[in-house]
């Protein structure tokens, strides 16, 4: 005789596969309930920006990010002539951040700001500002470093003599710089140059006039001017009137004349009476 094998039913087992499949999914959806799964930050945003600017005149630029969300809130980084920064934002998970890109240069400097992406964005003199950033969006930030040209002015001041006197032409010569031609100035008129592309140490200027046989020249008021970018200058030239001998005897015969007309019609007039 053969020993029988031990036998479940088969609607047993189905019972049991039915209570264990319960169990599995009550246990799963206690789990999903008490410790529910952390929100996805998404892909983030990028910043790209973009400085322009000649290295000759300015070493670097300081950029200031300000967000109101997200991991960023507010930063400063330093980019030389031509590099391109790319910025990562995060932490803002599904929401909207809004930024603010600026510029901060030294005194005699422009910066000029044009924007590319994003729905709400704009450029004007308070920098790159973009609205409403998305987790997945792009937005391009470029600034246009200038160097603003400084003034040079120059004044005309006469002693001595009477009379008007003719312009005077003056010259001015530095060390660097961009500037050009002769002026005319006078008393009353003065005259100068927009000087720009100026070392951001400064540079040395001198001016000069053309000299005449009729004035004794001052210019030393006018000389080593030191010429900073977003500093003007000003100073004056100072000509001494010189009076011909020639004009002096004039005036001296002029007299005499006057003189001995009237002694003459003295006389006449004793010789009448």
């Amino acid at each position: 005789m053969q020993p029988r094998g031990f036998f479940i039913p088969a609607t047993v087992l189905h019972t049991q596969l039915l209570t264990s499949i319960r169990h599995f999914f009550s246990i799963a959806l206690f789990l999903l309930v008490t410790f529910p799964a952390p929100a996805q930050e998404g892909t983030g945003a990028t910043l790209i920006v973009k400085a322009n600017f000649d290295p000759r005149l300015l070493e670097t630029v300081n950029l200031e990010v300000i967000c109101s969300l997200g991991e960023f809130g507010e930063s400063r980084y330093e980019m030389g002539a031509d590099d391109q920064l790319t910025l990562k934002l995060t932490g803002f998970q599904n929401a909207q951040t809004s930024c603010q890109l600026v510029a901060r240069v030294p005194d005699g400097y422009s910066v000029e700001y044009s924007v590319r992406g994003g729905e709400v964005s704009r450029a004007d003199k308070n920098g790159c500002q973009y609205a409403r950033i998305k987790n997945g969006d792009t937005n391009h930030c470029l600034m246009e470093v200038t160097q603003d040209p400084v003034s040079l002015t120059v004044y005309k001041k006469w002693i001595g003599g009477s009379g008007e006197d003719a312009d005077v032409t003056i010259s001015l010569s530095c060390e660097s710089g961009e500037y050009s031609g002769e002026r005319f100035i006078n008393e009353g008129s003065p005259g100068g140059w927009e000087i720009s592309e100026i070392d951001p140490e400064g540079i040395l200027c001198n001016v000069s006039e053309e000299v005449r046989d009729n004035f004794s020249p001052d210019i030393i008021d006018c000389q080593g001017l030191y010429i900073l970018p977003g500093k003007g200058e000003a100073c004056t030239l100072v000509n001494t009137k010189i009076v011909k001998r020639i004009e002096m005897l004039n005036r001296y015969g002029k007299i005499v004349m006057i003189v001995l007309v009237l002694a003459i019609g003295l006389v006449a007039v004793k010789r009448l009476t």
